[in-house]
C-alpha cells in the first residue's frame, strides 16, 4: 500500500477521505493534519513517515497553496492529490502549475479515488524502466519460459546481476525447468511489496544457474497493480536486468510491468494460429498503453522450410525482433539436466546474441548498438538461423 499524509481543515471531508483510503486497500494514511505545522515540525513529520502521497483539501486555496509549497520544498518527489468543491478549468490549470498531480472532483467516489491514486503515482513515475524486460506467449506452449530463462542465463553469463520473475500464476513451469523451490513465492513478495527488506527478499528468491529466481508458487489471491509497482521499485536498483515471464493475456495488474518494460517480447511459433494470436497480443498491449516501438515479436522453433521473415511481418503487421531455430534435442537436454541450452549450439548462440543486444553490448567485432528502443535488434541481425 502507498503511505499518505492527509491535510484537511474540514473534519467531515477528512473523515470521508480516510474512509475511502481504508476501503480502497491502496493507501494507508500515516498522519492527518488540520493545521499546517511549522517548517521544523513538518520536516520531521515528512522524514519520519516518508509518504508517497499528500492528500490535500483545496477548499481554502490560499492555505492549501502555502502547505503545498512548504511540503514540496521538503519532499519534492511526493505525489499530490487535491480534493474539494467548485472546480473550473482555470483551477485545474493552477493546480498543474503548482505541482498537484491529480484532482478529485466532488463528490469523491471509490472509483475516482482509485483512479486518482493510479494517475498520481504514474504521473510521478519515470515511465520506461531501462533494466526491465517482459516476455509473454502468443498462446500457451509457445516456449516463452524457455526463452525468458535462457535469455536471463546469457545475461548472467555476461556478468550481469539478473532477476527472473515468474509471473504466470496459473501455469508457471519454471520450478520444473530448473528443479528448484524457494521457501516463499512471488505472491509472498507481492503481498508484502511495500515492506520488502533484505530478510524477506532472501526468503523469496532462490539462486540457480547464476540467476535470482522469484517463482510463482501459489496462484491466489491475485495481485493488483500497486503490488507490482512496489515490487519493481524495490528490485529496480538491485539488479542489472529484471526479466519477467508473463501469462499470455495481460490484466490490470501485469499492465504495470508491460507499460514500464523497456521491451515487451511476444513469443510465438511459425504456425498461422500462433502468428494470428501474436498479432492480437500486439493490439491488446497497445490498447493498454504499451508503445508499439517497445513491442517485439520473437518467432520460436523456426525451420528453414517455415514461413519467411518478410511474410511473418506482413502477416503480423509488426516487426520481428528475433527468430530462434528449432532445436528440440538441445531444449530437451537442458530440461532433463535442469540447466540452460548449450551456448555452442545455434540456438544457444541466438540467445547469447539477444542477451548482448538488450544489454547494450556489441557482438564480437561489431560496433556498439545505438541506444534506442526496438529497432536496433533488427538492424544488428539478432536473427540467426540453423
Amino acid at each position: 500500500m502507498f503511505s499518505a499524509i492527509l491535510f484537511a481543515q474540514d473534519p467531515v471531508a477528512s473523515h470521508a477521505i480516510e474512509q475511502l483510503a481504508d476501503d480502497s486497500k491502496l493507501v494507508t494514511i500515516r498522519k492527518t493534519l488540520s493545521t499546517l505545522p511549522g517548517n521544523y515540525e513538518l520536516t520531521v513529520l515528512l522524514n519520519t513517515h516518508n509518504p508517497d502521497i499528500l492528500l490535500m483539501d483545496l477548499s481554502d486555496w490560499e492555505t492549501a497553496l502555502g502547505a503545498i509549497s512548504l511540503m514540496r520544498s521538503v519532499s519534492p518527489q511526493m505525489a499530490i492529490i487535491g480534493f474539494g468543491a467548485g472546480w473550473s478549468s482555470q483551477m485545474s490549470s493552477l493546480c498543474e502549475q503548482v505541482g498537484i498531480s491529480e484532482l478529485l472532483v466532488s463528490p469523491v467516489t471509490m472509483k475516482t479515488f482509485q483512479a486518482g491514486v493510479f494517475g498520481a503515482i504514474h504521473r510521478l513515475g519515470s515511465g520506461m524502466q531501462e533494466n526491465l524486460l517482459a516476455f509473454l506467449p502468443a498462446k500457451a506452449g509457445s516456449g516463452c519460459t524457455t526463452v525468458a530463462l535462457n535469455t536471463s542465463g546469457c545475461l548472467a553469463g555476461l556478468g550481469k546481476k539478473v532477476l527472473l520473475i515468474e509471473a504466470d500464476l496459473n501455469s508457471g513451469v519454471l520450478p520444473i525447468l530448473v528443479n528448484a523451490a524457494a521457501p516463499r513465492s512471488l505472491l509472498d513478495a507481492l503481498e508484502n511489496s511495500s515492506q520488502l527488506d533484505y530478510t524477506l527478499w532472501s526468503s523469496c528468491v532462490v539462486q540457480k544457474l547464476g540467476i535470482d529466481l522469484l517463482m510463482a508458487g501459489r496462484s491466489k489471491p491475485f495481485p493488483s497493480w500497486n503490488n507490482y509497482h512496489h515490487l519493481l521499485e524495490y528490485v529496480k536498483p538491485r539488479y542489472d536486468n529484471i526479466v519477467v515471464d508473463l501469462p499470455e493475456v495481460a490484466n490490470d495488474a501485469t499492465e504495470e510491468i508491460l507499460k514500464r518494460a523497456r521491451f515487451a517480447f511476444i513469443v510465438c511459433t511459425p504456425e498461422l494460429p500462433s502468428l494470428k494470436l501474436a498479432q492480437r497480443r500486439c493490439r491488446e498491449l497497445e490498447s493498454r498503453g504499451v508503445p508499439a516501438n517497445r513491442i517485439g515479436i520473437i518467432v520460436n522453433r523456426w525451420h528453414e522450410s517455415d514461413i519467411q521473415e518478410r511474410d511473418i511481418e506482413q502477416t503480423l503487421d509488426h516487426a520481428v525482433a528475433a527468430i530462434f531455430p528449432n532445436d528440440y534435442a538441445s531444449v530437451q537436454a537442458a530440461t532433463v539436466n535442469s540447466g540452460l541450452i548449450d551456448r555452442g549450439t545455434d540456438l544457444g548462440k541466438t540467445f547469447l546474441s539477444l542477451a548482448k543486444l538488450v544489454a547494450g553490448l556489441p557482438e564480437d567485432g561489431a560496433a556498439a548498438p545505438p541506444k534506442s528502443v526496438l529497432h536496433f535488434l533488427r538492424s544488428l541481425a539478432v536473427k540467426k538461423r540453423a
